[in-house]
């Protein structure tokens, strides 16, 4: 039998200036930035939950974000050799708004 892992599923804003991160953190309750690895851009994240939805499409308009320029994190961590991964559905009412791409990490403990 296959046991559901846990996921955390994160908006991702991939490419903000300064201001623009800053803005985030402040506007947007949840939100975190650091900076990107290899640019000198800011990647800000928002936990993915109901409460947020409004808040990170009222920010993508406001700051003329690209659909490019975001992702939909889902990430987990396991420790079994079989496992079965349920996305939440709040990643397509997300995706309903912003059709921006899924990026999706599994580590292995």
């Amino acid at each position: 039998m296959f046991e559901p892992l846990k996921v955390t599923v994160d908006f991702r804003f991939l490419q903000l200036n300064k201001l623009q991160a800053i803005t985030l953190e402040r506007e947007v309750l949840g939100a975190s930035y650091s900076p990107a690895p290899s640019a000198s851009v800011f990647i800000g994240s928002v936990p993915l939950q109901e409460n947020y939805l409004d808040d990170i499409n009222h920010f993508f308009i406001r700051q003329k974000v690209l659909e490019g320029e975001c992702d939909i994190f889902i990430s987990s961590q396991h420790d079994a050799s079989t496992y079965r991964v349920s996305v939440p559905s709040i990643v397509n009412r997300m995706l309903k708004d912003i059709d921006c791409a899924i990026t999706i990490s599994f580590g292995v403990n």
